[in-house]
């Protein structure tokens, strides 16, 4: 016979298996032990001699039943071999295991997976404190709660993308101007992390600086992209959308309504018949040239209409078979909520998005709606 084909001689394997540090046990057919090797012995405190004929369960309580017990009936009746792992109190701390169908019999490998375990735990305490920390930072780029605004409902949503380690770059604020206005931004920075949630915040605080320094949108917007070129140096790019809102008077019934757009998707106007209304330009993206184009648009919303504002992360949602949400399914959503409140509109575009994407939302969301109430009085 070759030496390459030659079985080993049961003096070499037991050699060997006496200094294998794992526990192995080899059972018969009626689950009684034939054989324990050394490292065996010294750790289930039975020695290899007087472990023999014993049954499993007597040197190893934990196979009487839970998952050894399932794992050595699977490997028995199935014949293949089977895995698990298992905090053993016999063993005072975590093993792994595996089975392996032999002639007229089981084989019982498991080894110590304490260390492993402990790192596992140590990174998922850091994980969730990771998590923890992304989520407090990206709460502190959003308004703590919507202002109340005379006249006018607002809701908002904002939805993190999955993985939910960084910080992402979406925000929206809503905030009181001169002469009774009120101001809406929405907005999205690239990249995600500390850049990205350092770019944010100086972005939403520049927005607030500037509205009560210079009026209309255009100029606000230039603002903005004058401090964030000074400050980035311009290697750092975001998209806009800045609304000023004046709330009717007694008896008029309307919200004038102003609106800058810098690279950012356009607003949709819900009127009140179900019409929906895409604001015609996007403008250019901000950071990028001293002076970029900004698009504008103003008119009015009467009593029951609304304007919705969102991110890219809602209409570039993607299903699972990759279709994107788009621009079309989000005109029909709207277009259906005709009459519902300004926190039910941007609750319906939140629940779609989710839906859409079976609760796996791949970038993050933003979502502020305004709608202008009834008049006092009115029906």
């Amino acid at each position: 016979m070759d030496a390459e084909n030659r079985t080993p001689e049961p003096a070499l394997a037991s050699r060997v298996l006496a200094h294998v540090s794992d526990i192995l046990l080899v059972l018969d057919g009626e689950g009684r032990i034939e054989y324990l090797n050394p490292a065996g012995a010294g750790a289930l405190g039975v020695p290899s001699g007087r472990a023999a004929g014993m049954k499993l369960r007597e040197v190893l309580p934990e196979a009487a039943s839970g998952r050894v017990a399932e794992a050595l009936e699977r490997a028995a009746r199935e014949g293949r071999t089977t895995s698990f792992e298992l905090n053993f109190r016999t063993l005072g701390g975590w093993f792994a295991g595996r089975i392996y169908p032999v002639p007229d019999g089981l084989a019982v490998l498991l080894w110590d997976i304490a260390e492993r375990r402990e790192e596992q735990e140590r990174y998922q305490r850091l994980y969730r404190e990771k998590h923890r920390i992304a989520r407090v930072l990206q709460e502190a780029l959003l308004p703590p709660r919507l202002p109340e605004v005379p006249g006018i409902e607002v809701g908002g949503r904002y939805l993190a993308a999955a993985e939910g380690m960084e910080v992402g770059g979406d925000f929206y604020d809503v905030f009181a101007i001169e002469n009774d206005g009120w101001a809406l931004a929405i907005g999205d920075v690239t990249g995600k992390g500390p850049e990205a949630a350092s770019l944010t915040s100086l972005a939403r605080y520049t927005i607030r600086t500037a509205a009560m320094r210079v009026k209309r949108p255009r100029r606000v917007l230039a603002f903005l992209n004058r401090e964030i070129l000074r400050q980035t140096e311009g290697d750092r790019f975001f998209t806009v959308v800045y609304c000023e809102l004046e709330p009717y008077r007694a008896g008029e019934g309307a919200v004038e309504i102003r609106v800058g757009c810098a690279g950012h998707p356009p607003p949709l106007v819900l009127r009140g018949d179900g019409e929906v209304e895409t604001l015609p330009a996007t403008g250019m993206i901000l950071g990028a040239v001293e002076e970029p184009e900004v698009a504008t648009w103003s008119g009015r919303l009467a009593a029951g209409e609304a304007m919705v504002l969102y991110t890219d992360g809602v209409t570039e949602a993607r299903g699972p078979e990759g279709e994107l949400f788009g621009e079309e399914r989000l005109r029909r959503l709207v277009s259906g909520a005709v009459g519902m409140a300004a926190d039910e509109v941007a609750h319906r575009i939140e629940r779609a998005v989710l839906e859409f994407q079976q609760g796996e939302v791949r970038d993050d969301v933003a979502v502020l709606v305004a709608r202008v109430q009834d008049p006092p009085g009115g029906v």
